[in-house]
């Protein structure tokens, strides 16, 4: 969970610092927001919580096994993890940026 945590945090650094490089600062908060908001809607489709039309329409919801079901748990948390302190970032840049 930890590496996770540190993934997101670097990706944090690495995004203000290429935003800073390109753009300006005030570009941070939008970088930093993408990333974090992509590994969390990464996140929502690796657990399943979202199913297409025709798979609902169809009722074709087949179980998992136990070692599926563990392992889309597991990337499903870990992508929250990475995400979580990007968005974190992102607000703080907003609200010191914009006020």
């Amino acid at each position: 969970m930890l590496k996770y945590l540190t993934i997101g945090i670097i990706l944090s650094i690495t995004g203000v610092l290429l935003s800073f490089g390109f753009w300006e600062l005030s570009k941070a908060y939008l970088v930093t927001g993408a990333i974090g908001l992509f590994f969390i809607a990464m996140s929502v489709l690796m657990s399943g919580s979202i199913v297409g039309p025709h798979q609902m329409r169809a009722g074709l919801e087949a179980p998992d096994s136990p070692e599926k079901r563990q392992k889309r748990k597991r990337t499903s948390i870990g992508s929250v993890l990475i995400g979580l302190p990007n968005i974190m970032t992102a607000l703080l840049l907003y609200l010191f940026l914009t006020i």
